[in-house]
């Protein structure tokens, strides 16, 4: 027996019937992809005109983090702004730059932007983390493990540019503790797992792409071993081990344990948007389509979640000897 997994998509009429029960505590967790994630945008920005955060923990990969980051300050309009005139700015991403072996994304610039042109108001954030934790992953570059760093410190910033920092796109990894950091979503594309390992049974999810996407790049694993120990090799392990993730993600997804509850935010089908390059009304359209997704899910089940005051997630206590890695202190 498996739990229960229930589709929140525009003119997806399954999740109608759900009412959920004994909803004690439940967690969000936010998908990267890019300049796809204006979705997850118009879906936070939904909650954020209802006045909608039950959630005591919540974990995002990649600009699923970024878009915790406007949510949790209280920021609406704060991350569609972020993605539509930061990110497809020259001085963010430059395909020349890149050509040339350069950065091809300047993910200093980014976070500089969000201090200044898009200041992120962590005044109200601190605020409103007193009792909620929100994570940001990222993957070790030896290790090819998930890490989670708390938002809630000093370091958010660089939190936030491990957890986006693209391979490739991003040359040099994010430096911190003595460790190397890419991308959260190489290992926890969805970290949903982590969310269910502190103990959350009833977990919220917004994809960025539709629920049955999946990759296929076994052939590559020819040219891996034809590379040697080359760094372009170690590129295409990475990619590898993240479809394998993936994959794993998907199938707890779709069969989560018989004590879970998923309820999936997605859209029916691909985005407009790209990874990078999109053009604005295909951002404006997927953010229009996210915002009208997270108003059925408030319309259906939202409806019936109503924790006034989040239990605090302590799990991250567990392990004192790590409490300082997680922290980014």
């Amino acid at each position: 027996m498996t739990g229960k997994h229930v589709s929140y998509a525009v003119q997806n009429y399954d999740a109608l019937s759900h009412k959920p029960q004994d909803v004690s505590k439940i967690a969000l967790v936010t998908e990267g992809g890019g300049q796809r994630g204006i979705f997850t945008a118009g879906v936070l920005d939904s909650f954020l005109d209802q006045d909608f955060n039950p959630f005591s923990l919540m974990i995002g990969t990649s600009a699923g983090s970024l878009n915790l980051a406007s949510y949790i300050c209280g920021q609406k309009k704060h991350a569609f702004k972020v993605i539509t005139e930061a990110t497809t700015n020259h001085h963010f991403f430059d395909v020349y730059r890149f050509l040339f072996g350069r950065e091809g994304l300047d993910l200093d610039w980014l976070m500089q932007q969000t201090q200044t042109r898009f200041e992120l108001d962590w005044h109200q954030g601190r605020q409103n983390m007193r009792n909620r934790t929100v994570l940001a992953s990222a993957s070790n570059t030896v290790s090819h493990q998930a890490a989670y760093f708390n938002l809630n410190t000093d370091n958010w910033s660089l939190a936030l540019k491990a957890s986006c920092a693209i391979p490739v796109l991003n040359r040099q990894p994010i430096y911190s503790q003595n460790e190397y950091w890419v991308d959260g979503g190489l290992s926890a594309p969805i970290p949903v797992q982590e969310a269910y390992e502190r103990g959350y049974r009833h977990i919220v999810v917004i994809r960025t792409v539709p629920i049955d996407t999946s990759f296929d790049h076994c052939w590559m694993s020819n040219i891996r071993r034809a590379l040697g120990q080359s760094k372009a090799a170690g590129m295409i392990e990475m990619l590898l081990e993240h479809e394998d993730n993936y994959r794993k993600t998907q199938e707890f997804l779709s069969n989560p344990p018989d004590d879970v509850t998923i309820y999936e935010i997605h859209p029916q089908k691909a985005l407009k948007s790209k990874m990078i390059g999109s053009d604005m009304p295909s951002l404006e359209e997927d953010y229009s389509l996210g915002y009208q997704s997270g108003k059925y899910f408030l319309n259906t089940v939202g409806r019936y979640i109503d924790i006034d005051e989040p239990l605090c997630d302590v799990s991250h206590l567990v392990g004192e000897e790590v409490s300082d890695l997680c922290k980014f202190a």
